[in-house]
């Protein structure tokens, strides 16, 4: 994969991503649980 088509995917990613959060309620919460879950398992 070319680093053009990449930087391409990891933007739309990211989008899709940012709008689930703020418009999807039910997955913004289980996205916000599992980021918490990572961070205080992996907190030192």
């Amino acid at each position: 994969m070319k680093a053009k088509n990449y930087l391409i995917l990891c933007a739309a990613v990211t989008v899709v991503t940012a709008l689930t959060i703020l418009f999807v309620p039910g997955v913004s919460d289980s996205i916000e649980r599992e980021l918490l879950t990572f961070l205080s398992t992996n907190a030192r």
